[in-house]
């Protein structure tokens, strides 16, 4: 059974483990990092999570999947989804895995009230007629519907969508995908870092946490001979920064990492909008930990671009670990920090 230290919804899970006893063939898709889940015996566990997979795949082993492979051929008999942080993920990961589900299949969505359980759950009307709430507990809801419909074959190409950006003279096409930060627009913070990034580079650049690929891109734009490396825990902003390339014919190496752990040998420069959001609450560790990791990923003189809020306090952290901590820019709401190893 899970241990004490494990999520919320997983303890409405576990509270309710009896909802899925009849069942043969369970299918969860997202599950929190860590948390034991073996007690429901899954048949498949999806995550689009790298650190996620990575936590898990010594319990489940070849039982979970880091993929959004739409050409599964087994067939489930029930789903347990764990809200995503955003609704439009949750729209896609329904059409995504609904289709590996038998007809008359339990759907089981489970997630907090402060991520909007309550008002997400109203997505599962669209796949059955009997949506209902079983529990509500540890500020946690779990609702359940039966699979009436016979749900599309799913492509993610029908999720897509494509948004121009142009800064300085260099334009560039930009794929989207709902899930992925800044789904449809430019964020105003990668704005200000593309409107003075580096035009001088060399070597092996990374853009690390790089969402749908436009700082890596525009950055091979604007350096051509750079050797571009794009990295992300996120498996749809993966899919989106190889999208992305395509469409602005760019050589890159896409690759999913926790935080650096995957980036072999050391980089020529360093280029990031960090996230700082998890869920519904703040998070600073992932990017404290690349900036303090980075400075032995980078060869000597190697230059780091961050951007970030203004009331994120990286500067102490850029400085104790560089030596030095410069503002490239700066407006009312976002720095370009610049440091060099």
């Amino acid at each position: 059974m899970p241990h004490n230290s494990v999520q919320l919804r997983s303890k409405v899970i576990e509270r309710n483990a009896s909802e899925f006893s009849d069942y043969q063939s369970l299918l969860i898709f997202g599950p929190p990092i860590n948390d034991d889940l073996t007690f429901l015996c899954p048949k498949k566990v999806i995550t689009f999570d790298y650190k996620v997979y990575l936590s898990h795949r010594a319990s489940l082993e070849a039982l979970i999947e880091f993929s959004i492979d739409s050409t599964e051929k087994q067939k489930y008999d029930s789903a347990l989804v764990y809200l995503p942080k955003s609704k439009g993920e949750l729209d896609l990961a329904l059409a995504y895995i609904t289709p590996m589900l038998e007809k008359g299949a339990g759907i089981f969505l489970v997630g907090e009230k402060k991520a909007g359980i309550a008002s997400a759950c109203k997505k599962l009307d669209k796949y059955g007629s009997d949506n209902g709430k079983i529990d509500s507990a540890k500020h946690c809801q779990l609702w359940q519907v039966s699979l009436e419909i016979e749900p599309p074959v799913f492509s993610l190409d029908e999720w897509l969508q494509t948004y121009p950006v142009s800064i300085n003279d260099i334009s560039l096409e930009v794929a989207s995908i709902p899930g992925v930060f800044s789904f449809g627009e430019l964020d105003a913070a990668t704005d200000l870092l593309l409107s003075n990034m580096f035009s001088k580079l060399e070597g092996r650049i990374l853009d690390f946490g790089c969402g749908s690929g436009v700082i890596g891109c525009y950055t091979k734009l604007l350096n051509p001979g750079i050797q571009l490396e794009m990295i992300d825990i996120n498996l749809l902003a993966l899919e989106c920064a190889k999208r992305t390339c395509e469409l602005n014919s760019i050589e890159a190496k896409v690759y999913p990492s926790d935080g650096l752990a995957e980036v072999t040998g050391r980089v020529n420069g360093l280029v990031t909008n960090p996230p700082f959001h998890a869920g519904v609450s703040t998070e600073y560790m992932t990017t404290e930990g690349l900036i303090r990791l980075s400075k032995d990923k980078m060869v000597r003189h190697a230059p780091l671009l961050l951007v970030a809020n203004n009331f994120l306090r990286y500067a102490h952290i850029i400085e104790g670990t560089f030596g030095r901590c410069d503002v490239l820019v700066e407006n009312s709401k976002f720095r370009v920090y610049k440091a060099y190893r």
